[in-house]
């Protein structure tokens, strides 16, 4: 059942007042994120590691290239539509030629054409979209198995999620797939579940590396993403982390604009 649109406000309403009231720093639940990020490490060199470790030992490195590709040639339409948010129609045709040439010459996105070509690519969600709407970023916020988050980012996870699930789970959709919403529904969280596995076996090396070198790793990881996620929204993709800091935990946020700038340069 789709959300009633005073439960929407209500819901932004919060998100707005959580932001305003964010302390000088964004990790104010600190002792409470490091318990939680020492829960998912456990879980993921016990659990997930492993796992990864044996994927890519059985899989070669272009077919998990091949995976990411598709994974991101499925989060197109999302892309698209924060981009009209943000008001960026150029960057929004961009993403229907991307989806377009990836889809029809890329093997249904698994071959990324787009790329070769030049054609430029956007990564926009609904949390970088609050951010250009001048929403507060929030405390910082570590979930378990979820990783790393702000309020607002969460917030946007969730609602870009949600669009997700009703775009597939239209009649269109199931007159394509030839599912019902049930097993559409599964079919989402199997897709989430192997695009984390497939993320994690391909920074296999990079995140032993940044564990191995980091004197805090929770510190780490932390700083990557605040800044990371303050670049995305400030479109200053060059002054963004590397990637696989980013994808370590499969989100994404924050940072708004300059009145935090002071905060990230304290961590």
């Amino acid at each position: 059942m789709k959300p009633s649109r005073p439960l929407f406000a209500s819901l932004l309403l919060c998100l707005l007042e959580i932001g305003c009231a964010t302390p000088e720093r964004p990790d104010p639940w600190e002792p409470m994120n490091r318990k939680i990020f020492a829960f998912n490490e456990t879980v993921d060199r016990y659990a997930l590691e492993p796992v990864a470790k044996a994927w890519d030992f059985v899989l070669p490195d272009f077919a998990e290239t091949g995976l990411d590709n598709f994974f991101n040639n499925l989060q197109m339409p999302t892309v698209f539509a924060n981009d009209l948010l943000q008001w960026k129609p150029k960057a929004a045709f961009y993403d229907v030629l991307r989806l377009l040439y990836n889809t029809t010459f890329g093997l249904g996105g698994f071959i990324d054409i787009a790329t070769m070509v030049e054609i430029p690519e956007s990564d926009e969600d609904f949390g970088q979209t609050l951010g250009v709407w001048g929403v507060p970023s929030g405390p910082y916020l570590v979930m378990p198995l979820l990783g790393p988050y702000t309020i607002r980012s969460g917030f946007g996870q969730i609602v870009d999620a949600t669009a997700a699930s009703y775009a597939y789970t239209t009649p269109f959709w199931f007159g394509v797939a030839g599912l019902n919403g049930a097993e559409t529904a599964g079919a989402s969280i199997g897709q989430k579940g192997l695009e984390l596995l497939n993320l994690r076996a391909i920074y296999l090396e990079d995140i032993a590396e940044n564990r191995k070198e980091a004197f805090d790793y929770y510190v780490f990881i932390r700083n990557a993403y605040l800044q990371n996620r303050r670049a995305r929204v400030l479109d200053q993709t060059a002054t963004a982390v590397t990637e696989e800091e980013d994808l370590y935990y499969l989100d994404d946020e924050d940072g708004s604009a300059d009145d935090e700038e002071e905060d990230y340069d304290d961590l």
